[in-house]
């Protein structure tokens, strides 16, 4: 399973589709640098990434990773149709096979947010899985290698317009194909959490809106997002008081309050603790000084 960061989102670098004949292979190629994905229509593709292999038949799509060694295996048997894109993914990815979720609000680079920088977020994608949903990928393949747009940019726009859609029809098959319920509980509670950031929210309140057992949502959002409840809602309610330092003259009690903590004592150890500042600190270096 693979997750990319963003934004800015995944880019789409080029795309085209292939027929191989019995025995046709794919290129070997190593450390290329971007993501291969490929499509199968029709036939079959044998492929291996580094000592894992594949076998890529019609209606399954597989993902070759931008830093390993991919190569045919064998030789196609049979007449073989695909689709093949490249794509990046600047703000960074990870295997999650091989590693944990990243911790909400951390970004691939480890660069600490501002208040005027986008929140990052993941994209999750299944590296290799049968497609439910073949038509509308094939369909979407088929625009994204088309000329039917008047002029280059809007051809471009088009396109990446449309690879974006392709990676949601991939990340929305995934989640229904292979139900996770531990993602399943962990993306509820982070639901009801953003809802309710504002508010007192314990454990029990937690355990009661979901009907899980508050030990069983902490362990479902430690293994799908890399924390805690608290620690999710402390970096919603940080994020919330850094857009009020910087837009509003409130003092750090009323914005404390305002973003759910009950202590403005414990609101600056947390956020000094995420932000390495202190409120005052933080808002000096938007507003500055007031004439």
């Amino acid at each position: 399973m693979l997750q990319l960061f963003a934004p800015p989102l995944p880019t789409l670098l080029a795309a085209g589709q292939n027929t191989f004949d019995i025995g046709q292979s794919h290129i070997n190629r190593c450390k290329i640098g971007v993501f291969d994905l490929l499509v199968v229509t029709k036939g079959t593709l044998h492929m291996g990434e580094d000592d894992r292999q594949f076998q890529v038949s019609r209606g399954e799509t597989l993902i070759l990773y931008p830093d390993r060694h991919h190569f045919s295996i064998s030789p196609c048997d049979q007449i073989t149709h695909f689709f093949w894109i490249h794509f990046t993914a600047s703000k960074g990815w990870q295997d999650l096979t091989t590693s944990k979720p990243c911790q909400y609000g951390d970004k691939a680079t480890g660069e600490r947010r501002n208040v005027f920088v986008e929140n990052p977020f993941g994209i999750t994608l299944p590296q290799y899985c049968k497609l439910s949903n073949l038509e509308t990928i094939e369909q979407l393949c088929l625009k994204i290698i088309s000329s039917e747009y008047e002029s280059f940019h809007t051809r471009e726009w088009q396109r990446q317009i449309l690879f974006q859609q392709l990676l949601q029809e991939l990340s929305t098959h995934m989640k229904s194909a292979n139900p996770m319920p531990a993602l399943a509980v962990a993306e509820k509670a982070a639901f009801y959490l953003r809802k309710n950031y504002a508010q007192k929210v314990t454990y029990e309140d937690l355990g009661h809106a979901l009907r899980f057992h508050p030990n069983h949502i902490a362990r479902c959002m430690i293994q799908a997002f890399g924390c805690t409840p608290i620690e999710y809602i402390n970096r919603i309610r940080i994020d919330q008081a850094k857009i009020l330092l910087v837009s509003t003259d409130w003092s750090t009690d009323r914005i404390s309050e305002a973003c759910g903590f009950t202590q403005s004592a414990y609101f600056s150890r947390v956020f000094k603790k995420l932000e390495k500042l202190s409120p005052s600190q933080f808002r000096k270096q938007y507003v500055g000084n007031i004439l």
